[in-house]
């Protein structure tokens, strides 16, 4: 059975929304657009195979880490090891740009990174557009890489990896689309303003049409990867997966807080 809760979708208006990210404004993000909250029927893909990326937009892998919320914060490069011994056990890529990490708690402070403390994020999102994708991935990998890549038609990927650091997930949980029923008037492009540049995001307006899916009770030993963006131009590769946190009706953030650590990727296969 679907598990049913509200998700936060953004309004469609006449100009393009932005908002201040939490680099800005501390813990919460100033938003300049208005939201909407849709009950939504959230499928498990437990009873699923665990997804192809390029397919499904995203994929469930098992694979261990030696930290927690605790130790994670001191060891974040330890952790980025850990990742690439993954990660080339998945991918035959040429090259590998993991640019950011992000931890994220509900407790009511957040979690702390030496950036500033975040919370999960709520509202229906992809992290990167059709125009922000190539922007970024030239501004990590570098121009004159991104320059031959381009060049050679080689292909690069935008991932985010999504872990636990608690035991299990019990409040707060991740949700993820179905990309081939998101329209592409779904995606609304919007600023996100930064203290030293303006990237773009897609937030998601609701359509019906659409569907989600969860991991329930996700343990620590698993990571979800979830497509950002991708440089194929073929239409069987899927670009974007959206995605957004949830509660569970149930849920007791003081008892079974929610923590996690997000790290986006660049890929040159």
């Amino acid at each position: 059975m679907p598990y049913i809760s509200k998700l936060q979708f953004i309004k469609k208006q006449k100009t393009k929304p932005f908002y201040e990210s939490s680099a800005i404004t501390g813990l919460v993000p100033k938003l300049h657009f208005k939201l909407e909250k849709k009950e939504i029927n959230i499928i498990s893909v437990r009873n699923k195979n665990n997804g192809k990326l390029d397919i499904n937009g995203y994929e469930l892998h098992k694979t261990k880490t030696k930290y927690d919320e605790y130790s994670i914060i001191n060891n974040l490069n330890s952790y980025k090891e850990e990742l690439i011994e993954f990660l080339k056990k998945r991918f035959n890529y040429q090259y590998i740009f993991i640019f950011d990490l992000t931890i994220r708690s509900n407790r009511k402070k957040g979690a702390y990174n030496f950036d500033g403390r975040r919370l999960p994020a709520d509202r229906a999102h992809v992290d990167y557009t059709l125009k922000s994708g190539p922007y970024r991935a030239k501004e990590i990998i570098g121009p004159e890489l991104f320059k031959e890549t381009t060049q050679l038609k080689k292909r690069i990927i935008q991932l985010n990896a999504w872990r636990p650091l608690c035991n299990e997930v019990k409040s707060s949980p991740l949700t993820f689309a179905d990309p081939s029923t998101i329209e592409p008037s779904d995606l609304i492009a919007t600023d996100q303003i930064f203290p030293k540049r303006i990237g773009e995001i897609y937030h998601i307006a609701y359509n019906k049409k659409q569907k989600w899916y969860w991991v329930p009770n996700m343990k620590k030993d698993e990571i979800l990867l979830l497509k950002g963006w991708d440089s194929s131009n073929s239409d069987k590769i899927i670009k974007f997966t959206p995605h957004t946190s949830f509660n569970l009706k149930s849920q007791n953030i003081k008892k079974n807080p929610r923590t996690s650590i997000e790290a986006r990727i660049f890929l040159i296969l």
